[in-house]
């Protein structure tokens, strides 16, 4: 797999280009391409941790430096701890969170701003708390995240609102799929208009249209769209408008098309590529479910050529949902329908049914047979 970074503008951001040094844990392969990028961004110590894992040599005149600056900012630390300080230790531990945060180290970061945390004699986070969710969501540690504590006086509201948009915005930087689409749509409403968060509002709004199709109900989305901050995100893309029109109007033939459209820009994005699997089956088995439910019984083949997959994959993937969702539906294999499961009566109906054809088309047989005898 080669990274494409020609058209790629949004890794100028060195939050942003956190996502790319949990790719290269994941995939060792792509790190000689990471590693510029991560360069780029100033994240020195992210890079040579990718380095380390490869067992490749790493030396830069900047990570000398930036090694350098930490060591100085621990000395002070230590020299503060002689004076019992508690406040003085605080402020200087979120500094030292925030060097590592610049240079790429997560798992320093995040022992910083828990140093400074256990030192915070007001308990409140202000002064720390966005940086510390940021740690926790990059590295996807959450086992301090309940003893965060975020009290502001009428004067702080400002800034609390700006930590507890960022902190769930934020998501949009993780490697976790799954967690991003959930948190994206438990923000606030109240407050959207206060993000400064958003980098790209194009990419943003078909990773909220996916996010809607799979967690929320055609009914629940009408509230959403009627926010603001979401209109001006779907403003990016009104084919993600469309989509979600489909959805609310229960245009499930469109809204197949739609979305599968719509996986296919998220595969241009070097993160989401290798998710793109397990979010098309989500996607689709979302869609797929409700299409179904709307209906006593559909053709098979109708329902292969909507999805754009063959009569034999069609029937796998409605087996599949039947039995992961326990819905009350089965698949007839002979007139390839799959309907509600039948009453006991209309099962013996159906059978006498089929029994009849069956002997229909055996006298049928016989009958040809003997029209064959007298020629």
């Amino acid at each position: 797999m080669n990274l494409d970074f020609s058209k790629l503008t949004v890794y100028t951001n060195s939050l942003l280009a956190y996502r790319l040094f949990v790719l290269g844990q994941n995939y060792p392969l792509l790190t000689p391409q990471i590693i510029p990028k991560l360069e780029e961004n100033g994240l020195y110590l992210a890079a040579a941790n990718l380095a380390e894992k490869l067992k490749t040599s790493y030396s830069k005149d900047e990570l000398n430096q930036a090694r350098k600056t930490i060591s100085e900012k621990k000395n002070q630390i230590n020299q503060t701890k002689n004076l019992q300080n508690r406040n003085a230790l605080k402020e200087l531990f979120i500094q030292l969170g925030d060097l590592y945060l610049k240079y790429g180290d997560l798992v320093e970061a995040y022992a910083a701003y828990y140093k400074a945390h256990e030192n915070n004699q007001t308990q409140e986070a202000l002064n720390y708390a966005n940086s510390w969710v940021t740690c926790m969501i990059l590295s996807n540690n959450y086992m301090h995240y309940k003893v965060i504590n975020v009290n502001p006086k009428d004067s702080d509201v400002k800034g609390y609102q700006k930590w507890l948009l960022l902190s769930a915005i934020r998501n949009y930087v993780r490697m976790d799929y799954k967690n991003f689409l959930i948190d994206l749509l438990q923000i606030d409403t109240n407050h959207l208009e206060s993000v400064d968060f958003i980098t790209s509002y194009f990419d943003l709004s078909k990773y909220f249209a996916i996010a809607s199709l799979i967690t929320k109900l055609p009914k629940d989305i009408i509230e959403i769209l009627q926010n603001p901050f979401i209109i001006r995100i779907l403003d990016a893309d009104p084919s993600v408008l469309e989509t979600l029109n489909c959805y609310i109007d229960y245009d499930f033939v469109q809204l197949i098309q739609k979305s599968q459209l719509l996986i296919i820009e998220l595969e241009r994005d070097v993160i989401s590529a290798p998710l793109i699997s397990q979010i098309k089956e989500k996607v689709i088995n979302t869609l797929l479910k409700q299409y179904i439910i709307n209906f006593r019984r559909m053709s098979l083949v109708s329902l292969a050529n909507l999805l754009n997959l063959k009569h034999f994959e069609a029937q796998a993937l409605v087996e599949n949902l039947i039995k992961t969702e326990n819905l009350n539906y089965v698949i007839d294999p002979i007139d390839m329908i799959v309907h509600e499961k039948y009453t006991n009566e209309q099962q013996q109906i159906r059978q006498c049914h089929q029994l009849g054809v069956t002997v229909l088309k055996a006298l049928d047989h016989k009958y040809f047979q003997i029209l064959q005898d007298q020629k």
